[in-house]
């Protein structure tokens, strides 16, 4: 499931459950096969808004976790209950 298009600056969120990893959409129910991908992304005017929320949902909901994506829909950070997850790119951060 690729992240949206959007205009330029904007970002969007994809809420997954962190012990398994599995896509829930916006109304925090299970995503499954079938099911339209345009429920599954949160839009934000901008990244602040989007890690604001991210921050305060995973607060709040420890069992999930949430990746935030810019307007190209590539992946800019995943935060869990752990705080910022590291990814790393051919051994590098």
């Amino acid at each position: 499931m690729n992240a949206p298009k959007l205009e330029k600056g904007k970002c969007s969120i994809l809420i997954a459950e962190y012990a398994t990893g599995h896509v829930f959409k916006k109304d925090l129910t299970l995503f499954r096969k079938g099911d339209s991908a345009g429920d599954t992304y949160q839009l934000f005017e901008n990244f602040y808004d989007a890690e604001n929320f991210v921050l305060n949902f995973i607060k709040s909901k420890p069992e999930f976790e949430c990746s935030i994506y810019d307007h190209y829909g590539e992946h800019l950070k995943t935060y869990d209950i752990t705080g910022k997850r590291k990814f790393t790119k051919n051994g590098q951060e």
